[in-house]
C-alpha cells in the first residue's frame, strides 16, 4: 500500500476514535461536559455515575467497538498487519486526544481492552497458545477482583502475567509484539491511576515497615535459581550457597557484637525488621533454606519450591497487608489467597519449562500456601520450601 493509502487508513481510524459518545450523551441529555464532573474522565464508569445505565451502555459498546472497527476496515482494504494494529492505535489516540475536544478525552482503556481481547482470541483460535494456559489467568483474576475490589489494581496483576504467559507458549514474534503493546498501555494508565488514587498507600506502621524495597526486591531472587532450571545446578548452589554464606557470617558477628547489631540497624534499617534484631534475618533463612533444597531435592523439585517461596510470600505480605479483612490463624484469608495464585501461575510456567507434571506442580503450590498459612512455628522461608518439596516428591512418587 502507498504511503497516502496508509496516511488515510490512519486519520479516518483516529477520527472515528475520537467520537466521544459520554461527550456527546452528556450535552444532549443534562447539557454538562462530562469531564467536568465526576472523575473527569470521558468514559463509561464516569457516564454510567452521571448520566445512568442505558447512556453507560451505549458508551461501552461505541468505546470497544470502534478500534475493532478500524482494524477490521483496514484489513478489508488489504492493509498488512502493522497497518491494521496501528489503525487500533490511532483510534485509541483519537480516543485519548479529540482534536474538537481540545485534544482531552478519555483514557482509551475500553478501546485498548477491546483490541487485546481480539488478540487474544487470535492467539487461541490459531493455537498460538493452548487455551488451558487461560485457566489458571481466570482464577487469578477472580481472585484479585474478590480480594482489591479495583479494576486497576486487577490490571496490574494479571495482565503482566498475561503477557508471562505469551512469551512462554506463543511463538508469534510479530504479534506478540502488538498484544504486548496493548497490555502495556493498559498496564501504565492503570499504574497512573493507582498513583492518583493514592490506593496503596501505606498507612499503618506495619505496612511501612512491611512494604519496603526488601519485599520488591524478593522477585528478583528468581536469578538465583535460572541456572537450575537447565540440566545442570552447580553453578546455582555455588551462588546461593555464597550468597548465604555471607549472610550469615554478617548475622553470627553482629548476634555476637551488640556494637556491629546496633550499628547496622541505625545505618541500613531497611536490611533488618526490628523484631529480627536478636535473630537470624529473613534474608539469611531464605537464602539457607534455598541452598538446603537445591542440595536435597532434585532440580524439577527444588526450582519450584524456591520458586513458590519467592513469589508467594511477595503476594501474600504486599496483599494481605493492603487488603486483609478476614483472619486466619496468624495470616489473612486474603493474603493467603494471593500466595495461591502465585504460586499457581509459578507453577504453570515452570511445568513447561521443566519435566514437571501439571497435577504435581499445583499440589507443591497448595502445600506452599498451607505451609504459609498454618502457624507451624517454623519461619515461613523453611516451611513453605520444604513442605511443598516433600508434598510435590510425595504426588510424584503416587504418580500424580
Amino acid at each position: 500500500m502507498s504511503v497516502t493509502q496508509w496516511s488515510l487508513i490512519l486519520a479516518a481510524s483516529y477520527a472515528v476514535g475520537s467520537i466521544s459518545p459520554s461527550y456527546i450523551l452528556g450535552r444532549l441529555l443534562k447539557k454538562i461536559d462530562i469531564r467536568e464532573h465526576g472523575d473527569g474522565n470521558a468514559g463509561t464508569v464516569n457516564t454510567y455515575r452521571l448520566l445512568g445505565t442505558i447512556p453507560a451502555a451505549a458508551t461501552a459498546l461505541f468505546d470497544l467497538s470502534k478500534g475493532l472497527l478500524m482494524m477490521a476496515a483496514a484489513r478489508a482494504l488489504g492493509a498488512p498487519p502493522l497497518l491494521v494494529h496501528l489503525a487500533g492505535c490511532a483510534a485509541i489516540i483519537g480516543h485519548v486526544f479529540p482534536f474538537y475536544l481540545r485534544f482531552r478525552g478519555g483514557q482509551g482503556v475500553a478501546v485498548a481492552t477491546a483490541i487485546l481481547l481480539a488478540y487474544l482470541t487470535l492467539f487461541i483460535v490459531r493455537g498460538w497458545m493452548p487455551w488451558t494456559a487461560l485457566v489458571p489467568l481466570a482464577v487469578v483474576t477472580v481472585s484479585f477482583a474478590l480480594i482489591a475490589r479495583k479494576g486497576e489494581v486487577v490490571a496490574v496483576v494479571v495482565l503482566p502475567i498475561l503477557a508471562l504467559l505469551i512469551l512462554v507458549f506463543s511463538n508469534q514474534p510479530t504479534y506478540e509484539a502488538f498484544l504486548l503493546s496493548v497490555i502495556a498501555y493498559i498496564v501504565l494508565i492503570s499504574v497512573l491511576n493507582i498513583r492518583r488514587d493514592r490506593v496503596f498507600e501505606l498507612k499503618t506502621k506495619k505496612a511501612r515497615e512491611e512494604i519496603n524495597w526488601r519485599l520488591f526486591l524478593r522477585p528478583l531472587a528468581v536469578i538465583l535459581i535460572i541456572d537450575a532450571v537447565g540440566p545442570g545446578r552447580k553453578a546455582s548452589i555455588l551462588l546461593i550457597g555464597g550468597v548465604a554464606l555471607f549472610f550469615l557470617l554478617l548475622d553470627l558477628v553482629r548476634l555476637i557484637s551488640k556494637n556491629v547489631n546496633l550499628f547496622l540497624f541505625q545505618k541500613i534499617k531497611a536490611l533488618y525488621k526490628s523484631r529480627e534484631a536478636k535473630k537470624f534475618s529473613s534474608i539469611t533463612i531464605f537464602l539457607l533454606a534455598a541452598f538446603l533444597a537445591l542440595l536435597v531435592f532434585d532440580r524439577t523439585i527444588a526450582v519450584p519450591a524456591i520458586g513458590y517461596l519467592i513469589f508467594g510470600d511477595f503476594f501474600s505480605k504486599f496483599f494481605g497487608i493492603l487488603y486483609g479483612r478476614t483472619r486466619v490463624f496468624q495470616k489473612t484469608l486474603e493474603g493467603s489467597l494471593a500466595h495461591f495464585n502465585a504460586c499457581l501461575v509459578a507453577g504453570v510456567v515452570l511445568h513447561h519449562v521443566l519435566p514437571l507434571p501439571l497435577p504435581v506442580a499445583m499440589g507443591g503450590a497448595l502445600a506452599a500456601t498451607i505451609a504459609e498459612c498454618l502457624p507451624l512455628g517454623v519461619d515461613d522461608n523453611f516451611s513453605v520450601v520444604f513442605i511443598s518439596a516433600a508434598a510435590m516428591t510425595l504426588c510424584g512418587l503416587i504418580g500424580l
